[in-house]
């Protein structure tokens, strides 16, 4: 079975219909592939709008005229740093990518908010202080991210994120935050009060 049917199951099982019909809106705008309108949100140019306690970036990482910005790179391995331990690590640009897309996602519906950063990279001793923390956590490899968009509902950020198929979406009830990775693809709903 694909995957996209049992990302469907996941935004029915969370209440995101709603969510789930303007994805199938999108990509009938395109050539009606499921994959188009996702990668039509990357292929002009890759930016993200992040804030993390008190700090705001702005950044364009990537443009089809110009590729790769390495700088603005660094810039965002720094903004995404285990601040903590006060080390910088080489995020995963798939990571970069999913959020990307995702907060592109959101402007076109109306949307236009930063995503707020919670948690990304981690080392392995600032993970074990996180009360839940996965061993094997994504957040140490720098493909995870823990985050939330301002007026969003964490239900409808969980089943967006899920739709664009690069890796885990982990949703907490109760919480506030959605994890995102690019590890496995997976997707969960944790009824408990613990971290990703």
């Amino acid at each position: 079975m694909s995957e996209f049917p049992v990302r469907r199951r996941l935004l029915l099982s969370c209440g995101c219909c709603a969510l789930t019909a303007l994805a199938t809106d999108a990509a009938a705008t395109g050539s009606g592939a499921p994959e188009d309108w996702r990668a039509s949100l990357l292929r002009d140019k890759r930016e993200l709008w992040l804030l993390r306690d008190g700090e705001e970036l702005r950044t364009t990482y990537w443009t089809a005229k110009a590729g790769f910005n390495r700088d603005e790179y660094l810039n965002l391995c720094w903004f995404l740093r285990d601040k903590h331990a006060g080390r910088v690590f080489a995020m995963d640009r798939n990571l970069l990518d999913l959020l990307c897309g995702v907060q592109a996602w959101l402007g076109r519906n109306g949307h236009a908010m930063p995503i707020q950063i919670n948690s990304a990279y981690r080392t392995m001793a600032t993970n074990r202080t996180i009360e839940g923390a996965a061993r094997n956590s994504q957040h140490i490899l720098g493909r995870a991210a823990d985050i939330v968009v301002p007026g969003v509902s964490p239900v409808k950020l969980a089943g967006m994120a899920s739709l664009f198929g690069r890796g885990g979406t982990g949703f907490y009830v109760g919480r506030e935050f959605v994890h995102v990775d690019t590890g496995a693809e997976r997707i969960w709903i944790d009824q408990k009060r613990r971290a990703s």
